[in-house]
């Protein structure tokens, strides 16, 4: 049955063969892959759709298809697809759709980051900008680097979702540049970002001034301000470098803690505290003002709660309840292991613990490398007086098994199982496959459960309260991964489960600067609503140790 091909899907077909030439790129057969490039750029270009030109038989006057590719052009406008494509997909990156859009690129890179760094995923691509790697490859420079994370970032603001600490980062450098502005009194961060939820689209900021144009006018001045989008007397709109938008907005005195309140949100707490100032007749004005939120709760008799927790069961692990990071790294892309900077750094921050968990096989650690890392572990622990425990994160393979030999996993503290390839399966299959890697005892925590990240890539499809039953059936934990782009599980997935899990939390740091994302994961710790014996990294290093708390 033949497809219908409009002009419109014309780049469908042209994107199957970026795909040919991408696939033999990595196979090292350049001149096919040029053949393939050239084909697709033409039938890109076309200002008439396929089929009639195949109808008239004039695929061969299109420059770039010769015999072999005309072949193929009629095998799609007949079943929609090509199978010498299909027999060489598993060659091509999971976030394929997302990387070939990245003006940046292209094909020819594309295969340079897969051959030379490993990188098939876009979280992968982010964290090799993170570490500057783009930079330090042939034919790619500082200004490539730059340029592909501005589109990805670019990406994340059309899709309304910047990771939280990014968005942070960016409030932060606004307020400290407001701060010393002549005539400020009072600037505080407000909005979802004051309540540290993992991902935003706004960064809301008050003020109050009896110059209130100064300060908007020095808003317009602050480096971090990519784009000023309106401004006016009371508030002003500007892009930010990490792709949210800041609202800048002046408050009156006198109410500013009403209006900080009200913003910071949500919205089930903000009705109930209204209600109560309605309920008691309550008015603030000059004479009863509401300068703080302590006076707006006072008038009401209602207690102050953090702005995390706000609209939230109350928390039962406190941040004094957690004793270490049980996911950070000590590989990247460079190849080196930084098993002491990481240790020590992470003994700086005051934690009683750490797990290093660096990602085995393929271009990762093999069982040399892991037994390397588990040495210089020894010798760090040793040297610093540090209880360091050994783990690692594997993959998950398609039909569930856990991608790397038994013997060298045996012998960890901690293993993560991810699904990190294949991410498209359907709800059934993916549903499947998690049980079935959660059968293996080696398996101790199902990291990152969505594999989403965020803005960039959607979860992918499964029945998770089927897939957290069976954790807990198998006493397997659930990881509450806090890298920025992750954020998976979020707080509010895990309260949604039908029961309570057992859960991991994790920054997965390959940085010193990175074990800071831990105010993450005590939040996020916090925002569960979890009892600390739901939570593994209150547990003693003695139950860590040889997996002792899964017995």
């Amino acid at each position: 049955m033949a497809v219908m091909v409009g002009r419109a899907d014309n780049r469908k077909a042209a994107d199957l063969f970026y795909d040919l030439a991408l696939a033999m790129e990595l196979q090292g057969e350049h001149w096919r892959a040029n053949s393939y490039l050239k084909a697709a750029r033409s039938i890109e270009e076309l200002t008439e759709n396929l089929r009639s030109v195949s109808e008239r038989g004039e695929l061969r006057r299109i420059e770039g298809v010769g015999e072999s590719i005309e072949a193929k052009v009629e095998e799609f406008l007949r079943t929609g697809h090509i199978e010498a494509l299909d027999s060489v997909r598993g060659l091509l990156p999971e976030d394929l759709e997302l990387l070939r859009s990245i003006p940046s690129l292209g094909t020819r890179r594309l295969a340079d980051l897969d051959l030379l760094l490993g990188i098939r995923s876009v979280d992968e691509l982010l964290r090799a900008i993170y570490e500057g790697r783009l930079a330090e490859l042939p034919e790619f420079g500082e200004e490539v680097e730059r340029r592909t994370l501005e589109h990805l970032v670019w990406r994340r603001e059309e899709s309304a979702e910047v990771p939280a600490p990014f968005a942070m980062r960016s409030a932060q450098r606004i307020i400290d540049f407001l701060r010393p502005s002549p005539g400020l009194e009072r600037l505080e961060l407000t909005g979802p970002l004051r309540r540290r939820v993992p991902a935003v689209a706004n960064i809301m900021l008050l003020f109050s001034a009896p110059a209130t144009e100064d300060i908007i006018a020095r808003f317009g001045l602050c480096p971090e301000i990519t784009e000023l989008l309106m401004v006016d007397r009371q508030q002003a709109l500007g892009k930010t470098t990490s792709g949210a938008v800041c609202m800048l907005r002046a408050v009156a005195p006198e109410t500013f803690g009403l209006e900080l309140l009200r913003t910071t949100g949500p919205d089930i707490y903000v009705r109930d505290i209204e209600a109560l100032l309605r309920e008691k007749s309550v008015r603030f004005s000059a004479n009863r003002r509401a300068a703080t939120e302590g006076d707006v709760l006072d008038a009401v008799q209602a207690p102050l709660v953090i702005p995390e927790m706000r609209g939230l069961p109350e928390a039962r692990a406190s941040p004094d309840d957690l004793r270490g990071d049980l996911h950070i790294r000590s590989s990247t892309f460079d190849g080196g292991l930084r098993v002491l900077e990481m240790a020590a750094a992470a003994k700086d921050l005051g934690h009683e613990y750490i797990c290093f968990c660096d990602r085995l096989g393929g271009r990762r650690l093999d069982p040399a490398a892991l037994e390397q890392r588990n040495a210089l572990i020894d010798e760090s622990a040793d040297l610093l007086g540090m209880t360091i425990l050994k783990g690692a994160e594997v993959d998950i393979t398609p039909d569930g098994r856990l991608d790397f030999l038994a013997g060298p996993l045996e012998d960890l503290d901690l293993v993560i199982a991810s699904i990190n390839t294949a991410l498209t399966m359907d709800r059934g299959e993916m549903t499947a496959r998690m049980l079935k890697a959660m059968e293996d005892p080696l398996m101790d925590v199902l990291g990152h459960p969505t594999s989403r990240v965020i803005g960039l890539r959607e979860r992918i499809q499964l029945d998770l309260d089927k897939v957290a039953q069976a954790a807990l059936d198998a006493n397997v934990a659930l990881e509450m991964n806090t890298y920025p782009d992750r954020m998976d599980l979020d707080a509010d997935t895990v309260r949604s489960l039908e029961a309570p899990p057992l859960v991991v939390l994790g920054t997965e740091a390959a940085f010193p600067n990175e074990l800071t994302y831990w105010e993450w994961a005590i939040t996020a710790a916090g925002r569960s609503c979890l009892p600390p014996e739901r939570i593994l990294n209150t547990r003693p290093y003695e139950q860590l140790k040889g997996r002792r708390w899964r017995r």
